[in-house]
């Protein structure tokens, strides 16, 4: 070899260890709301890094996620702090919010050297849904209301808050509703669609559902905290983070940014419109 081939050469291994010390990879989930994460992430860290980081989007869930963090394949992704409490980190179930937060972050660091932290905002939990017509009508804000002001609801679920433990069970321990029946049992996806058409007076969804959107229905408030916290939040690579000094800064501003109500009208625009989660971040990241 040369001394022109041999300089050659280490110019490439030089580019090649700079283009690796700057890459950053982006991951996330496989549905809608963690589309649109996942770009908000994506264009935010390019506006604020300077380079355009790579994605890994539509993980198949949340051990695919977290192992692809674990392993290096992603460098950050959003996750819920119920999720990463259970079903990452195995850890028992708890319902204090603070103490869930506290769990999660100690044990992603000291088990996997991975930083948890940058609330978005906004968390994404169980909801008891009502039409907010009947709610005015018969004043109920909270499932403490619910509890008191009807006696014959008719309660539509999806067949997995059916039977999983910290589901119907448990919830009806908390909050004894009176029922006309037996629940009505349905695909998820049918829960709006029976609660629009009065075929139900209440539905068990999620807090950032793309029909929350909609002004008919009100997700009434879980005054005694029986559903787990499940704010969302950041895992990034502690290695990244000292590798790329710029990232915490830009991670700060996206802390705190995201409302629920915010949540529910991109999934909306997503799901009911049909823009595209680049779109909905694009425009989002432009006003940050």
């Amino acid at each position: 070899m040369d001394r022109r081939q041999a300089l050659h050469l280490t110019a490439a291994a030089l580019i090649t260890s700079c283009g690796s010390k700057e890459s950053l990879t982006v991951g996330a989930k496989n549905f809608t709301e963690q589309d649109i994460l996942g770009e908000i992430l994506t264009q935010h860290l390019a506006k604020q890094l300077g380079t355009t980081p790579k994605q890994r989007l539509h993980l198949g869930g949340s051990f695919l996620a977290h192992q692809a963090l674990i392993d290096g394949s992603i460098d950050l992704y959003p996750e819920y702090s119920g999720t990463a409490l259970t079903a990452c980190l195995k850890l028992p179930l708890a319902k204090d919010p603070k103490l869930v937060f506290q769990q999660v972050k100690e044990t992603y660091s000291t088990r996997h050297k991975i930083e948890w932290g940058w609330p978005l905002g906004f968390s994404n939990t169980f909801a008891m849904v009502m039409r907010k017509e009947d709610a005015d009508k018969l004043s109920i804000k909270t499932l403490s209301d619910a509890v008191r002001q009807k006696p014959d609801w008719r309660i539509g679920v999806g067949y997995e808050f059916e039977q999983r433990p910290d589901g119907w069970r448990s919830f009806i321990q908390s909050y004894p509703l009176k029922t006309s029946g037996n629940l009505i049992t349905m695909d998820l996806g049918l829960i709006y669609r029976a609660l629009g058409s009065n075929q139900a007076d209440l539905v068990a969804g999620n807090s950032t559902d793309p029909a929350l959107a909609d002004p008919r229905f009100l997700a009434l408030e879980d005054d005694l905290n029986f559903f787990p916290p499940y704010e969302t939040c950041l895992a990034v690579r502690q290695d990244t983070l000292q590798r790329l000094p710029k990232l915490r800064t830009a991670l700060d501003k996206l802390a705190g940014s995201i409302s629920v109500d915010q949540m529910r009208k991109w999934n909306a625009q997503a799901v009911t419109e049909r823009k595209s989660p680049g779109s909905i971040a694009a425009a989002f990241v432009e006003k940050l």
